[in-house]
């Protein structure tokens, strides 16, 4: 495989990573601002998170992929190697995602109950 094909793979990953996430925001716009971020943040940690493809390989892979297909050929002591990135990344996006604050929405005013805007005479 040559690094055109590479890029290539990566730029076909990208673009359906960023698609799935895409949708995630439409389907999560309704819940409430602390679990939609945090949902948003640790899936964009778990599909954009690089891992090397295999030990002294020049080359990276999504390390969530790196991580399942090392568990289902080499078992779960090679699963560990990319699965503590893993694991690190989105538990930190987690942390950030909580830990960022909320804005307060302003309540709404009842429509019965508006006052009228003050007149404000000019003054010499």
């Amino acid at each position: 495989m040559t690094s055109s094909h590479f890029i290539l793979g990566w730029a076909a990953y990208l673009v359906g990573a960023t698609g799935c996430l895409v949708s995630l925001i439409l389907i999560t716009r309704r819940l409430s601002v602390r679990v939609k971020r945090a949902l948003r943040f640790a899936a964009a940690a778990l599909l954009y998170t690089p891992w090397w493809l295999t030990a002294g390989s020049d080359l990276l892979s999504p390390a969530l992929f790196t991580m399942m297909y090392d568990g289902m050929t080499h078992g779960v002591e090679a699963m560990t190697r990319a699965g503590l990135i893993t694991l690190i990344t989105a538990g930190a996006a987690l942390l950030i995602a909580i830990i960022l604050p909320v804005k307060a929405k302003k309540a709404p005013v009842p429509s019965g109950h508006q006052q009228p805007p003050k007149r404000q005479e000019p003054t010499c």
